[in-house]
């Protein structure tokens, strides 16, 4: 009885390892982990508290309250399409502030201007849809056609911004644009 005990514990003890090794390196290759987010977004944001979080290998999104609505200097900031595109291939981040349309459409008009940026821009929207929860997929949504919200984009890490002052977050997803 002994050994089979032991010989049972045995079969187990491998399986529960191996288990355990499959979580933690799902958990070690999500796409981006929050603190490290938060302190790459710091430098452009006024963020304050997490609202929503969830990331996988493929694709992040979170929701963030703002503590200002005001855009740091370390981001670059644009009236128009053909000044982002500019400045996102100098500087590999800008954000858009033009009041007189919403980031949906700005996001037309940069695949209207220069088809590989601006789809990159769509495709990471699109493919950040699986780490999206309600909250997440509700502010996204608003923001995009809310003529007053941001539109900002770092191509070194594929995110996507969009900064809504009507509703005080910072949506931001990040998702492969390949």
């Amino acid at each position: 009885m002994r050994r089979s005990g032991v010989h049972i514990l045995k079969g187990r003890r491998p399986g529960l390892i191996f288990a355990g090794l499959i979580a933690l390196l799902v958990a070690s290759c999500a796409r981006v982990d929050e603190a490290a987010l938060r302190a790459r977004l710091a430098q452009w944001f006024y963020i304050g508290e997490t609202l929503s979080f969830k990331a996988s290998t493929g694709c992040a999104a979170a929701v963030f309250k703002l503590g200002d609505f005001q855009v740091k200097s370390a981001m670059p900031e644009v009236q128009d399409v053909p000044h982002m595109l500019i400045t996102l291939n100098s500087r590999g981040v800008a954000v858009l502030n033009d009041p007189d349309q919403p980031p949906d459409q700005a996001l037309v008009d940069l695949a209207n201007a220069e088809r590989a940026t601006g789809m990159r821009m769509r495709k990471v929207a699109l493919k950040s849809r699986d780490c999206m929860d309600d909250r997440t997929q509700s502010a996204f949504s608003y923001a995009l056609v809310n003529p007053k919200a941001l539109l900002a984009y770092d191509s070194e890490n594929e995110a996507l911004m969009l900064m809504d002052p009507q509703t005080g977050v910072l949506v931001v997803v990040m998702g492969s644009g390949e």
